[in-house]
């Protein structure tokens, strides 16, 4: 399927083979929700593997028309299987878990309506690619599914097989490209770690709440507008994410944060690990150090954001207080640790950012 390189479905056929939650923190009943979630993706499978394209001519379809169509809706379904990734993660967040199911099926049902528009006449091999992308991003999704239920969805083996051989040979050649990657000494490990399981996804999270705060902006402008650009079936409204109006100010703070979180992570990574000299014993714990803070922090801006989507007010005001918090202390522990080798010229940027984090801490609407 057509997507963004950071495609969350993509991630889940990868993650989802080896499932490493423990599903008793998902409680019996939303796993009986996103159990009926799976087996309603494996009717979608069954008919893609068996559609053979429309009767008619070609005329009227367009490949990079439907390219573009697919790639709009496969970001859309990328924001909410990771809001359910997040949902997922202990202690489960069952109302939003509860919430987002619907959302995904109708993010996938509306790509295999898509799909339902390739005429024959478009090309047989054209049709079994499109059909293989579509066909394992909805085997993936099944797979994640699965890994948070006891009660697992059987995926027919053939189409199972195909992605398995296909992952295991990525795998394979992932690890044959890592040994010709690795490190020089621990400042690059660390600096490599870093962008991939910080910054980057602060980054990542940072744009993707600026886009929802946008769309909710413009919703609340234009009511009348009734074509989000996905498709013409209203039910997709459901499934288009959105932040709720009355939160778009509290949003905005929380993107504020988060641009803070970013800027710092930035400045970590470019003057605290890249810069980082010598390399002695002790800088090579601290390093060790950063990215062992650095880690929590980019989970608690995606706890934070994910508060935005909780649907009862109550439970969202009282979660965005605590997340928000939670990121403030983060990323001041960082921020002292940071501190202790980093060269002079940078360390009033620093202090600035504590005042910042001082001042959220104190007199923010949010975390009051």
């Amino acid at each position: 399927m057509a997507s963004s390189s950071s495609s969350a479905t993509s991630q889940a056929s990868v993650s989802a083979v080896e499932p490493t939650t423990d599903t008793r923190d998902v409680k019996q009943e939303t796993q009986r929700i996103l159990r009926a979630a799976a087996l309603n993706i494996v009717v979608l499978i069954d008919h893609v593997n068996k559609f053979e394209g429309t009767d008619g001519t070609a005329a009227g379809f367009s490949g990079p028309d439907f390219k573009k169509t697919i790639d709009d809706l496969a970001n859309a379904i990328d924001k909410e299987v990771t809001r359910f990734m997040i949902a997922c993660k202990p202690p489960a967040l069952d109302v939003e878990i509860k919430a987002l199911c619907p959302k995904i099926n109708a993010g996938f049902f509306h790509l295999v309506q898509q799909f339902d528009h390739i005429p024959k006449l478009a090309g047989k091999t054209y049709l079994d690619a499109v059909r293989k992308a579509v066909s394992r991003s909805l085997v993936s999704i099944v797979m994640l599914f699965n890994s948070f239920i006891d009660e697992k969805v059987e995926i027919d083996k053939n189409v199972l097989s195909d992605l398995a051989y296909t992952a295991s040979s990525g795998i394979f050649w992932e690890h044959c490209k890592a040994l010709s990657q690795i490190p020089a000494d621990n400042k690059a490990a660390v600096s490599s770690a870093w962008v991939f399981s910080v910054s980057s996804l602060i980054k990542d999270a940072s744009e993707e709440l600026r886009d929802s705060l946008e769309e909710a902006e413009s919703k609340d402008n234009e009511s009348d507008d009734d074509n989000d650009g996905y498709s013409d079936d209203d039910s997709m409204n459901e499934f288009d994410p959105d932040i709720p109006a009355v939160r778009v100010a509290d949003g905005k703070k929380i993107h504020k944060m988060v641009m803070l979180t970013k800027h710092t992570c930035d400045k970590i990574g470019l003057r605290c690990i890249r810069d980082c000299s010598p390399l002695d014993d002790e800088r090579t714990i601290w390093l060790d150090r950063l990215l062992d803070l650095g880690k929590p922090v980019q989970n608690a801006v995606d706890d934070l954001i994910a508060t935005l989507f909780i649907e009862d007010d109550a439970e969202w005001k009282k979660q965005s207080v605590i997340e928000t918090g939670r990121l403030v202390n983060l990323l001041g522990e960082l921020v002292t640790l940071a501190i202790t080798f980093v060269d002079d010229s940078h360390l009033p940027w620093f202090e600035l950012c504590r005042k910042q984090l001082d001042a959220t801490k104190h007199s923010s609407a949010i975390a009051r």
